[in-house]
């Protein structure tokens, strides 16, 4: 809990101190975020990202990890630039975006270098501007922050449309999940907050974690949330991994990718309506 504290401290001091922004244009920015590791995050970000990609729209993945940052991994692109490189007017944001697949981009992260969080405050401020400049390129944007609360603040506290938070039907999961949920609506109250709930052996399973969840909101922060869905447990995910091309077809892929895709559906949806 202390640790906690402090990154909502940090945040609320230093909130130009984030790189990576989740909005810009008229495009809803999506941040799926969990309080800990291990709950399928960054797959549920590329699964969302491929769905929509695969039903039409013009999709930009934000890697939102900026000392480890692995999307480019999953997918199988190799990075030449990363986004502390747009220091260098010589460069435009669309110079750092990989195409990965028709319609679905990705604006990778370094990996294992701390060069965007030893940016003063100027120059994070010019990174910013610059990234969040060709958000409006695209019909969609979804970024992964990573693990925790630090980087889930970094990506939400400019401009993020929503905030998906994946967890899984145990108590630690759920646990970690609320306290995402209390530092994010510290900062941000009316941010729409969508929970899903991941590897379900029965579909009560995630109606009755989302059930704690909404209890804790209501009662301890007076905010409400939403329950996008839950998906079931599938062995054959752990092969993904490894298998980009797998992973960028989640509408015939695995019951756990379907069941992203039809999420990534309802996202959109919900997106549209805080929009009109």
């Amino acid at each position: 809990m202390n640790d906690q504290a402090a990154a909502l401290r940090e945040a609320r001091r230093d909130p130009i101190r984030f790189p990576l922004p989740a909005g810009g244009g008229d495009a809803p920015a999506v941040v799926v975020g969990s309080g800990k590791g291990g709950v399928g995050k960054s797959i549920a970000a590329v699964s969302f990202a491929a769905s929509l990609a695969e039903a039409g729209h013009r999709v930009l993945l934000v890697d939102g990890d900026q000392n480890l940052g692995n999307l480019h991994v999953l997918l199988g692109v190799r990075p030449t630039l990363t986004p502390e490189a747009l220091l260098h007017e010589s460069l435009a944001p669309s110079d750092i975006v990989l195409p990965v697949a028709e319609r679905l981009f990705l604006m990778p992260a370094d990996s294992g270098t701390d060069a965007v969080q030893r940016l003063g405050p100027t120059d994070r401020a010019r990174l910013q501007r610059r990234v969040s400049g060709i958000y409006a390129d695209y019909d969609a944007v979804i970024v992964d922050a990573a693990a925790g609360l630090d980087s889930a603040l970094r990506c939400v506290a400019l401009h993020a449309t929503r905030l998906v938070v994946m967890t899984m039907p145990e108590a630690t999961a759920l646990t970690d999940a609320y306290a995402l949920i209390k530092v994010v609506h510290g900062q941000l109250p009316r941010l729409p907050v969508d929970i899903v709930v991941n590897r379900l052996h029965e579909p009560h399973e995630g109606e009755m974690a989302f059930d704690k969840l909404r209890a804790a909101a209501a009662r301890f922060l007076g905010r409400p949330i939403e329950y996008l869905g839950g998906v079931p447990e599938d062995r054959e995910m752990r092969a993904l991994a490894a298998d980009p091309a797998r992973l960028l077809r989640p509408s015939q892929g695995t019951a756990a990718q379907r069941a992203f895709a039809g999420l990534a559906t309802q996202l959109m949806s919900r997106a549209a309506m805080s929009a009109a």
